[in-house]
């Protein structure tokens, strides 16, 4: 098999009919920086090296016996410094006319390429007409732009070599070049895709674009200094850097970044720069201003158009938000799932009596299960058991689509989502039935009914082309956010015995009288502590996404409308001048003479102003009722 630089050259050189038209597709820069990842890939694919989110290190430094790869292996293994791929990538690519000869070499030595006078490289006449490279023990290998265009044409995983060439081609605009705009737009989603799969080839691919980002960003911060499109109040943003980090832990990296820059600091990613306001005065404006000043739309507009609706409660502001919200408040109530106590507990005893005796259980999966099924049956009176995988699915690409942006759109137009939708639209159109037929009393009154009643009294507001996504809500809305912070709670139960001592004690007392009742959870402190402790330490969200709608100033930075925000609306959550020994799990920190969560902007497990969860309320005593149980 052909090393991944020499199929990477072979793919930038524009070949028609067998002779090369202008010599390299792509511009030398790009190219030797191409080149450069290349190589770094084939010595990860030996086993050489490795990669992880900060920087690029030698695993095993034995010779591969590749002139190719050797030279670079050798550079690797004399740096005592521990350095980031990019950094690595810069200094390949200063020898990228080298090796470009040296690849090209190789392919005229293999039969693969012909030179003319030593510059003009064709396809061999053998290759140009079969499509295929000379036989290398026996097995010819086929032409890179053909298997390429193959991968790209159909909706097979490709091999990892594959995906490694999509990716680092991909990065430096080849495919641009070898398909027409109309087959470009086509398959770009499939190679956003594919160029996404690997973190080793995230990690090069990424450098590649920042090589020609870093040149426009300093043309760009120029001209904002310059007065163009930042003015500031005191001085120039901080500037973090990449954004790899944020796919991590994203509470420690926004701290670390506060520590030391303070409120406000802007994060670069390859194509897009964010700014970060963080700590207690950005938890503090946001939930003062932040109806003045910040939208959601922008975010969430992508999702709602792939659903087809054009009211969805994450992405409305103004009187359409208020409107909407106040239709579902009763459904999502706290003192909505008070009065379905028994409802709750038996859901639970039902999947807790189903369990396998004496075999591990993925406690995540269980608590999806337990807490998707509690929400569909209460908030919507159906059932949802027999579709928590495609639940699942759906909620889990959505948020990596439309969210996290860690997929592409793609995704959500792949023959497996495509029916993965289809059934949940089938299933949901037999909720919506089932409440349209049945005769409906205050007392069996749910969230769908409510949803229904505002179809009828406002139409044009919420047309039936919107109650599909609305009505599946309930059956998407605690898949990963309550039953992540429960499954957290359990992990938090297990690494403190004495915590978990005292929550059985709880839940006897709960349970002594038989059914449990509304004073009996008030009287649960400990159970409510394990709840809010987990909520500081593994927030349900950590970062929020917002768009400047109207300018303001925080701590002397003016942040203009246009703006694409990121609230750290958890730093707090970690500062020792809120909550002492921030990293240690302490119960005590909600008890009444304490109340170390009751300052204002500290802790926001559950998003800011007014776009706050609407149902936190309902959240803490599900929590609760569960972990009881």
């Amino acid at each position: 098999m052909l090393r991944f630089a020499e199929e990477l050259l072979l793919l930038t050189i524009e070949v028609e009919k067998g002779r090369a038209g202008s010599p390299f597709a792509a511009h030398p820069r790009t190219l030797s920086y191409a080149l450069a990842g290349a190589i770094l890939m084939d010595l990860a694919l030996e086993g050489r090296i490795d990669t992880d989110t900060e920087a690029l290190f030698v695993t095993d430094p034995t010779p591969v016996g590749d002139d190719l790869l050797d030279p670079v292996l050798a550079d690797l293994i004399r740096e005592t410094s521990v350095l980031p791929t990019q950094t690595w990538m810069t200094r390949i690519a200063e020898r990228g006319e080298d090796l470009r000869e040296l690849v090209l070499e190789r392919l005229v030595a293999a039969g693969i390429l012909e030179a003319d006078d030593g510059e003009v490289f064709s396809l061999a006449r053998w290759v140009s007409h079969s499509r295929r490279y000379p036989s290398v023990d026996g097995a010819a290998e086929q032409e890179i732009q053909s298997r390429m265009i193959g991968v790209l044409l159909n909706d097979d995983i490709p091999s990892p070599h594959d995906s490694v060439i999509i990716s680092l081609a991909h990065a430096c605009g080849v495919f641009q070049r070898i398909l027409g705009p109309p087959e470009y737009d086509e398959v770009r989603e499939r190679i956003e895709l594919i160029a996404g799969l690997e973190l080793v080839v995230r990690s090069v691919s990424d450098a590649i674009r920042n090589v020609s980002l870093a040149e426009s960003a300093t043309l760009k911060r120029a001209a904002r200094e310059g007065g163009r499109a930042w003015p500031r109040a005191s001085g120039q943003l901080p500037v973090v850097g990449h954004l790899f980090k944020l796919t991590g832990d994203l509470t420690s990296f926004c701290t670390e970044q506060y520590r030391r820059h303070g409120p406000v600091f802007e994060v670069s990613a390859p194509g897009k720069t964010f700014v970060v306001i963080a700590g207690q005065e950005a938890n503090i404006f946001v939930n003062k201003e932040g109806r003045l000043h910040l939208r959601t739309h922008e975010l969430w507009r992508g999702f709602s158009h792939s659903m087809g609706a054009a009211n969805v409660l994450p992405g409305l502001d103004g009187a359409n938000h208020r409107l909407l919200r106040r239709t579902k408040r009763r459904g999502y109530s706290r003192a909505f799932i008070l009065e379905r106590i028994q409802e709750t507990v038996a859901i639970v005893e039902r999947e807790l009596a189903l369990l396998p005796v004496d075999r591990p259980v993925g406690v995540v999966g269980f608590i999806r299960r337990v807490m998707t099924e509690q929400i569909a049956r209460l908030a919507a009176g159906s059932s949802a058991r027999e579709h928590i995988d495609d639940i699942a699915a759906l909620s889990d690409a959505m948020l990596r689509v439309f969210i996290t942006r860690r997929y592409p759109k793609f995704v959500m137009r792949m023959p497996r989502m495509k029916r993965t939708r289809r059934r949940l639209e089938a299933f949901i159109e037999q909720v919506l039935a089932k409440h349209e037929e049945r005769a409906e009393s205050e007392e069996s009154r749910d969230l769908v009914d409510d949803l229904i009643e505002l179809h009828r009294s406002a139409p044009d507001f919420m047309p039936e082309t919107d109650l599909f996504i609305n009505a599946m809500g309930p059956f998407m809305v605690g898949i990963d956010t309550v039953a992540a912070a429960t499954s957290f709670a359990v992990y938090a139960l297990l690494a403190h015995p004495e915590l978990l001592e005292r929550v059985r004690e709880e839940a006897d007392e709960l349970f002594a009288a038989g059914t449990p009742t509304r004073e009996g959870i008030e009287r649960m402190t400990s159970t409510h502590g394990v709840i809010m402790e987990t909520l500081r330490m593994y927030p349900i969200a950590s970062v929020l996404s917002r768009t400047v709608t109207n300018p303001f100033e925080l701590a002397g930075y003016r942040i203009h409308a246009g703006t694409a925000l990121l609230i750290a609306n958890s730093v707090p959550h970690r500062l020792p001048e809120f909550f002492p020994d921030p990293e240690r799990f302490d119960i005590g920190r909600y008890a009444p003479e304490r109340r170390e969560h009751l300052r204002p902007g500290v802790f926001a497990p559950f998003g800011l102003g007014h776009h706050g969860c609407l149902g936190r309320g309902f959240a803490e005593v599900q929590m609760v009722l569960t972990l009881a149980t």
